[in-house]
């Protein structure tokens, strides 16, 4: 990769360089190229894809209410409500 591949992609991706940070980019997207290689290499022919990359299955539990509904606490203590809401003044007209 050279510099002036680097620049296209700089450009490409609106993204402005340093000329002194232009070396370590290239050096950087050179790496980037040959870890994609790595990977494109692998054999992976006989294996089977993974819905998780964990062993383990998660947990579960099952769905009970542990909180009481306090809402009519919170509506008494507030300045203004109604029923179900608190009310508030109008901000925007």
């Amino acid at each position: 990769m050279d510099k002036k591949t680097v620049a296209t992609i700089a450009y490409l991706s609106r993204l402005s360089l340093n000329e002194k940070n232009e070396d370590k980019i290239t050096d950087d997207l050179e790496n980037i190229i040959k870890f994609v290689d790595q990977l494109n290499a692998a054999e992976t022919d006989n294996i089977e894809p993974l819905a998780s990359p964990l062993e383990k299955t998660a947990k579960t539990r099952p769905d009970k209410i542990t909180a009481e509904n306090r809402k009519e606490i919170f509506l008494e203590r507030s300045p203004k409500s109604n029923e179900d809401y608190f009310l508030v003044p109008r901000v925007v007209e």
